[in-house]
């Protein structure tokens, strides 16, 4: 029997780790062996350094180890309205003065979600959802930078242009061509590099699409598998369009077309009546929890109510941030002082930013923990960074302290993505450099002039 150590393709040797498995395992001084995009081995660096071969080693000395964040909710190329629609608006769709969405060429789009995506990238995000228009432009950006990623449409057939202006006028070929967009992008990107890129449906919000829309949605979802992504009870007057239309509250519609089930990824969840909450509890569906979002238009989901009521809860950033840290923290604050009390605790806003949001996904078996077996999606933090210190248990001063700009590493099947806070695959200051000229044309085009 030969001693000689195993090849692996990487190793990474040194760090702190937080497993955040089922036994909350940490391995001080540790390392995690990669074959073929997997995790093959975790424990003792030095253990590891005899027993594996490694074709490149990644010092990870003076580094926090973690598991890469899982984002379930995003819009990249609405960056544009970013730092703007904060102090004159809420949900784009809904704000005149603004860019909007139709107005956005492929390319644009592409520019766009390619500055969204390098911004979670550097936070430590490696598995995004993303719809919007022209998903294969967001498709084709997560490929170059080499993010896990649910890519869908924005499916809806209401007139986005009416919406702005307070109308619904719901237009048939509108719904044809969306539908048809997030197919094609189904038949293009589904399955991409080995399932790093998966496709999904997302239909814009129950206000958006006509019942007959939301019906078809269901059929093709259904027939396709995976999830359905939505907004769902965002606003009031979601709230109000809907009932007008039907009679139902938002999540009683989705119920009664057979959307509301635990396939479902729902965003916001905000403006709900107590029976709402114990029917998106039963249909244990998911919610896209927003904090950031929320909170900068004055709101707070009853996320600790959702929760109690049966309904799973992940976290996203839903484009007003890029970090999964600020949004963990904002998360438990916001519950706080919604309820008034101690009701969250780091851990657990740290469970919905990994584990749980995988298994939303389907991907539970694959992210959201270091874990033999599991894909290597790893985000190595820099321990010198002051507010990484004092660390005790590693995850209140994760939560409570710590801020994407303490990422230093990330990895993503096995491959190293972001080095010392840059891309390997791409060039950063050319991406932020062309979304710059692209958002100022199109606020040149809203009368809105960039300063420089």
């Amino acid at each position: 029997m030969s001693d000689d150590p195993t090849p692996c393709d990487l190793l990474v040797s040194g760090a702190l780790i937080l497993t955040l498995d089922s036994e909350d395992r940490t391995v001080k001084a540790g390392a995690i062996a990669i074959v073929d995009r997997a995790i093959v081995d975790i424990g003792p660096a030095d253990a590891l350094g005899r027993r594996w071969a490694p074709a490149a080693t990644l010092d990870a000395r003076g580094r926090v180890a973690m598991p890469g964040l899982v984002n379930v909710h995003n819009h990249t190329p609405l960056m544009i309205t970013r730092g703007m629609i904060e102090d004159i608006g809420l949900a784009p769709m809904y704000t005149p003065g603004i860019p909007q969405g139709h107005w956005l060429s492929e390319e644009d789009a592409h520019a766009l979600s390619s500055l969204g995506l390098y911004e979670l990238l550097r936070a430590g995000c490696t598995t995004v959802v993303d719809f919007y228009r022209y998903p294969s432009a967001l498709a084709r950006a997560a490929a170059e930078l080499g993010l896990r990623a649910v890519i869908a449409g924005r499916v809806h057939d209401a007139d986005p242009g009416a919406i702005a202006a307070g109308r619904y006028e719901y237009v048939t070929a509108i719904g044809e061509a969306s539908l048809k967009e997030n197919a094609e992008l189904i038949a293009r990107w589904n399955g991409h590099d080995a399932g790093r890129i998966r496709c999904d449906w997302a239909p814009h919000a129950p206000d958006t699409c006509s019942d007959d829309l939301l019906r078809e949605i269901r059929k093709l979802a259904e027939a396709h598998g995976g999830n359905v992504h939505t907004h769902l009870s965002q606003l009031p007057n979601e709230v109000e369009a809907v009932k007008a239309r039907s009679g139902l509250t938002p999540p009683q519609l989705l119920d009664r077309l057979g959307l509301l089930n635990e396939r479902l990824i729902a965003a916001h969840c905000i403006h709900l009546e107590r029976p709402d909450i114990a029917l998106c509890g039963q249909a244990k569906m998911t919610v896209a929890h927003a904090p950031i979002g929320n909170a900068k238009g004055g709101r707070i989901a009853p996320i600790v109510e959702l929760r109690e009521a049966g309904a799973r809860i992940a976290l996203c950033t839903d484009t007003f941030s890029g970090d999964m840290i600020e949004a963990m923290r904002w998360a438990l604050s916001m519950q706080r002082i919604h309820r008034q009390g101690h009701v969250l605790d780091a851990r657990t806003v740290l469970d919905w930013a990994t584990r749980a949001g995988a298994a939303a996904l389907g991907l539970g078996d694959k992210v959201g923990s270091l874990e033999v077996g599991k894909r290597a999606d790893i985000v190595l933090l820099d321990r010198r960074s002051p507010s990484l210190a004092p660390l005790i248990d590693g995850y209140g001063v994760l939560v409570h302290g710590a801020s994407g700009h303490d990422v230093d590493t990330v990895i993503v099947d096995g491959r190293v993505v972001l080095s010392g806070g840059r891309l390997t695959q791409a060039d950063g200051d050319a991406i932020v450099a062309r979304a710059q000229s692209v958002a100022g044309a199109l606020w040149q085009r809203a009368g809105r002039a960039a300063i420089g």
